[in-house]
C-alpha cells in the first residue's frame, strides 16, 4: 500500500516551490520528452523510510536505497487547496500515482517507458497529527517495482505522477491487475482514463555502473527569473512557515520564501545557491 500525506491550507504549498518543480521538470527534459504537459498546482516528496529517506527532486541515489515502497507526501497550494470541488479536495477526489522509468534525459521513446507503479483510486483519510493520508482502497494494478536500469545506461529519471480522477473515472482495462513492470505508454492510458494534467509529480535519478552514454545537457533553474519569486522578495511571506505537523518527517519544512539567490538543476540532483543546500523543496 502506498501512502500519500497533506496538510490542509494553513500549510499549502508556496507558489514558488511549485514553479522550481515545475522548471526543474523542463530542466530535466522530462517535460515535454516523457510527460507532454505538466502544469501542477501542488508539491509531492517521496518518503523512503527504510532506504534513502526523502530525497530531492532530481537527486541521484543509489538502488539500495528506494527498494522499499515510499511514502508519498503531496500539497496543494493556497489556491489549489481552497478551491470548491478541486484537485485536493480531501473528501470528495480520488487519485491515480503512477512511477515510469523515463530513461535518460535526451532519450526518446514514442512506444513508452517502463511502468514501475499504479494505483487508482487512492482516499485520503486524516491522522491525529492534522496530516492526512492518501491511502489504497485496493491493490495496485502495479506494485511497486524498485529502479533497474540497465548497467552502464546512464542516469534514468524515475518519474512519479499524481492525477486527480474525476467522478466517472473509470481505469483502462490494460494493463490488469497484478501486473509486473512493462512497456507502458502514457500518453495512451492517460486519455483512455480520462486523466488530465497531473496535479503534481517529483523524480528521482538512478545509475548502475560507470557509463559513456550520451545523456542530453541541461541548464540551471534561475529561482530570481521566475515570476514567483518576485512575489515572494516584495512581501509575500503567507507561506512562510510551512511547518507540516507530521512527526515521522523531522525536516517537514517549506523554506521557499529563504532569500535564494539561484537554483540549478543538474543531472542527479538539485543544488541550491545563496541558501542552505535542501532548504527549497523540502516538504
Amino acid at each position: 500500500m502506498l501512502g500519500v500525506a497533506s496538510t490542509a491550507s494553513a500549510h499549502a504549498a508556496s507558489p514558488l516551490a511549485v514553479a522550481v518543480a515545475l522548471e526543474n521538470f523542463k530542466n530535466a527534459k522530462v517535460v515535454p520528452d516523457v510527460v507532454p504537459t505538466f502544469n501542477p498546482s501542488g508539491l509531492m516528496t517521496l518518503n523512503f523510510t527504510t532506504g534513502v529517506g526523502r530525497p530531492d527532486i532530481g537527486q541521484a541515489v543509489a538502488r539500495s536505497n528506494v527498494s522499499g515502497t515510499p511514502l508519498l507526501m503531496i500539497r496543494g497550494s493556497a489556491e489549489a487547496e481552497a478551491q470548491t470541488g478541486g484537485p485536493f479536495n480531501v473528501t470528495t477526489i480520488r487519485y491515480t500515482v503512477l512511477c515510469i522509468d523515463g530513461n535518460t534525459a535526451g532519450s526518446s521513446n514514442p512506444a513508452g517507458y517502463n511502468l514501475h507503479y499504479l494505483e487508482h483510486n487512492l482516499a485520503y483519510g486524516e491522522n491525529h497529527d492534522h496530516t492526512v493520508t492518501l491511502n489504497s482502497t485496493g491493490s495496485p494494478i502495479v506494485a511497486y517495482a524498485a529502479p533497474n536500469p540497465p548497467s552502464g545506461s546512464g542516469p534514468h529519471r524515475y518519474i512519479w505522477l499524481a492525477y486527480a480522477q474525476p467522478e466517472d473515472f473509470s481505469a483502462p482495462s490494460t494493463p490488469a491487475p497484478g501486473s509486473g513492470v512493462a512497456l507502458f505508454n502514457l500518453t495512451q492510458y492517460t486519455a483512455a482514463a480520462n486523466l488530465s494534467n497531473p496535479i503534481a509529480g517529483t523524480y528521482l535519478t538512478v545509475q548502475e555502473g560507470a557509463t559513456n552514454a550520451s545523456v542530453a545537457s541541461t541548464t540551471a533553474v534561475d529561482s530570481t527569473t521566475l515570476p514567483q519569486y518576485t512575489a515572494t522578495a516584495t512581501g509575500d511571506h503567507d507561506h512562510d512557515h510551512d511547518h507540516d505537523h507530521d512527526h515521522d518527517h523531522d525536516h517537514d519544512h517549506d523554506h521557499s520564501n529563504a532569500a535564494i539567490t539561484s537554483v540549478a538543476w543538474v543531472p542527479g540532483a538539485l543544488a541550491l545557491m545563496g541558501a542552505t543546500v535542501g532548504a527549497l523543496l523540502i516538504l
